[in-house]
């Protein structure tokens, strides 16, 4: 048997300072990581979605409001309102207000969106908003998480099935599981130069996707005009499709928007909103190809600019500042536009509740059929001074409105 070597003093004292060492930056590891600094309170019962409603109801009275400044929209998912203050996701009983469950972080949200069943939360960390986590919406545990070079600013959207993120100068979509299937613009591994394309060095203005397709108008340099590019991934998430469609005439500045992208078997279709030489929405194929035209009477106000399209069952609605633009959500084919009956102007764009379109307009809520826009009445509803732009949506009887930094339930 060999001996154990021989142990001085001063190796045990070492030994000592080493295990000691390597606790103390653990536990500062710890105290300083991402892992402290969340708070995950879930739910004592799972949510499901409630009955949809069948009929509209004949009056409206204020249920509750809760604040949520970090979304535009009212969130709803698995029977579950999701809202964002601070630092703080927590999802509520739509009928009610009451919180169902919590989670946050140490550092306030950037954005908050959701897919499929999930809530996602937006957080910032040294390279930008690139901290996502998900929560399942119907029990508050949580879900897939990522982590990405991001830009400090991001506006983050989802139709349902993907998940889009996009700031000044990057871009990227993610699924369900949070793994990004796109990238465009300035990116991550910045030595490689196969995936340097033309969104490197460009200034990215408004952006829209769907599942397998996105978006994005963008100000490149050495351009005076903004160009539409049309994505679609491709092998590597870096080295998307690109489709470049030159914007003639219309400036960096001038509050052109991609409204909407849609994918269906018949093709990859985009709507976008272009203010000059006259204001007008354009239907671009996945080729590049300019579909359809449809000419405004009047260029769009700046308020309806911080509002996203809704999409109500078969529908694609845009607020245009005092009218409701609604386009097939197959093929974004122009069906109609509702525009103000007398007093009631519309502030926002439209849900969808018992077969009927629900838009708010000034004074309440407006009923339309939904299958030509004609008006129907308008529910009373009572809203404070100030109130310019109103964001719908529905949740079984409970009509929700998103106002400023505060979402209402109505009921």
């Amino acid at each position: 048997m060999v001996r154990p070597e021989r142990r001085t003093r001063g190796d045990l004292v070492a030994a000592a300072v080493i295990a000691v060492a390597v606790v103390v930056a653990g536990l500062a590891i710890w105290w300083t990581s991402d892992a402290r600094a969340t708070v995950s309170r879930p739910a004592s019962d799972t949510s499901a979605n409630p009955p949809s409603a069948a009929m509209v109801p004949a009056a409206l009275t204020q249920l509750w409001t809760a604040p949520s400044p970090v979304t535009t929209a009212p969130v709803v998912v698995s029977g579950t309102l999701i809202t964002g203050d601070g630092p703080q996701l927590t999802g509520r009983d739509p009928l009610t207000g009451d919180e169902r469950w919590s989670y946050a972080r140490g550092v306030d949200l950037c954005a908050v969106s959701w897919i499929y069943r999930q809530a996602v939360g937006v957080y910032p960390d040294s390279r930008g908003c690139g901290q996502v986590s998900t929560v399942i919406a119907s029990t508050g545990e949580r879900g897939p998480a990522r982590t990405s070079y991001a830009d400090r600013s991001v506006s983050v959207s989802s139709e349902g099935s993907v998940v889009l993120s996009y700031g000044s100068t990057r871009l990227e979509m993610w699924r369900s599981d949070m793994v990004r299937v796109l990238s465009y613009g300035e990116i991550d591994a910045r030595v490689k130069s196969s995936a340097r394309g033309r969104g490197q060095g460009c200034t990215l203005v408004s952006a829209s996707a769907a599942s397998s397709a996105a978006a994005v108008l963008e100000s490149c340099p050495g351009q005076a005009d903004l160009q539409l590019t049309l994505l679609r991934p491709s092998k590597e998430e870096d080295e998307p499709e690109q489709q470049h469609v030159p914007e003639t005439g219309v400036a960096a500045d001038s509050g052109a928007r991609v409204l909407a992208v849609t994918d269906s078997e018949a093709g990859t279709n985009t709507a976008v909103y272009l203010p000059t030489p006259q204001p007008r929405v354009e239907v671009v194929d996945q080729t590049g190809t300019t579909i359809a035209k449809t000419l405004l009477p009047a260029k769009p106000t700046a308020a309806s600019a911080a509002l996203q399209v809704s999409r109500p069952t078969g529908l694609i609605c845009w607020w245009t500042g005092d009218a409701v633009m609604v386009f097939d959500s197959g093929t974004l084919t122009y069906r109609y536009t509702i525009g103000g009956s007398g007093a009631a102007v519309p502030l926002g764009p439209a849900a969808m509740m018992a077969d009927r379109l629900l838009v708010p307009v000034t004074g309440g809520v407006g009923v339309y059929d939904k299958s030509t826009g004609a008006p129907e009445r308008v529910i009373p509803v009572s809203r404070p001074a100030g109130v310019s732009a109103v964001f719908p949506a529905v949740s079984g009887p409970t009509i929700l409105e998103q106002r400023g930094d505060t979402v209402v339930g109505l009921g």
